[in-house]
């Protein structure tokens, strides 16, 4: 990944079309700049989408490596699965 580009708020706004379509298009994002600070990041949704999948991976996997961390016993994700279902099954109606 390139160094992320940054834009002025007020040179934003008269081109924030453009802008939008530039990361929605596979662009780089932008950083909105006011004054000195960043005040948002302008990203496409792609990408948006892949860093918060990418976010729950990373959290997914650390919580499986504390639970053998801490020798929790696990099971494999079918047999989750398959429990999960059970459980779902056997709610009453209207809970």
């Amino acid at each position: 990944m390139s160094r992320i580009k940054s834009v002025g708020m007020a040179e934003a706004r008269p081109k924030l079309t453009q802008l939008v379509d530039e990361v929605s298009g596979g662009g780089e994002p932008y950083l909105i700049v006011s004054g000195s600070r960043v005040k948002a990041v302008l990203v496409g949704v792609n990408q948006y989408n892949d860093m918060i999948e990418r976010l729950e991976d990373l959290s997914d996997a650390a919580e499986l490596l504390q639970a053998e961390l801490d020798q929790e016993p696990t099971i494999p994700f079918e047999e989750h699965l398959a429990k999960s279902k059970g459980l779902k099954s056997r709610v009453p109606a209207g809970s």
